[in-house]
């Protein structure tokens, strides 16, 4: 039977399931790394592990080169800016790298903590496991994006920036991702009434772009 467990250091949180781990940021700031001995070797553990505490200091870098190149403050991790922009953003960033865009679609009928943990799912996929021990962090952090969504006037774009520590089949070495999920601002309307946290279930049909930036960072001259 799986257990489940939190353990909370100073900037993120150890969710455990059995012997594997999800290590995500503690607050708004969607980072992910996924940690299981019996696929991973202790180096490799240690490895994605550091890489994971290192990409922790990451979001400030962002938000930062955000506020530089379009003079947004980001809150509650929700970013108001097009593909364009957002990569604009990231090319400030040393070590940043945009790689691919690929348009997304997810369409059913569920509730907004079930609509939450497919997006993830998909996102996470080939990262981790199950992200369901991971349901109530997801489930708040969505929610106060969410709530500044509903606050905010959407020009054009809105979306949230997640970051990946994953392994690299063969070499076992882990790589740094970030991921610029967005959607366009006529989405505004269904996603503020929906994702409210009601465990009701409603028919959704929505389309967003992921755009993908490989981060190595920089070796010390």
């Amino acid at each position: 039977m799986s257990t489940k467990n939190l353990v909370k250091a100073s900037y993120f949180v150890k969710v455990m399931q059995d012997e594997s781990q999800w290590l995500h940021s503690a607050g708004s700031d969607f980072l992910f790394a996924y940690l299981d001995p019996k696929t991973m070797s202790t180096d490799t553990i240690k490895a994605v592990t550091k890489a994971f505490t290192d990409a922790l200091q990451m979001s400030n870098k962002i938000k930062a080169a955000v506020l530089s190149t379009s003079g947004q403050t980001v809150v509650d991790g929700l970013y108001l800016l097009d593909q364009p922009a957002m990569t604009k953003a990231m090319n400030t960033i040393d070590g940043m790298g945009m790689t691919s865009a690929n348009t997304k679609e997810n369409s059913g009928s569920g509730s907004a903590v079930s609509i939450s943990n497919e997006f993830f799912s998909d996102i996470l996929t080939g990262v981790g496991g199950d992200v369901t021990p991971m349901q109530d962090y997801l489930k708040a952090s969505m929610g106060k994006v969410i709530a500044q969504v509903a606050t905010q006037d959407v020009k054009t774009d809105f979306g949230i920036v997640i970051g990946l520590i994953s392994v690299m089949p063969v070499l076992n070495v882990p790589t740094t991702t970030f991921m610029y999920a967005h959607t366009a601002s006529e989405t505004k309307t269904w996603i503020t009434k929906i994702l409210c946290g009601s465990e009701e279930k409603n028919s959704y049909d929505y389309t967003y772009e992921v755009v993908n930036y490989n981060y190595i960072k920089p070796t010390k001259s």
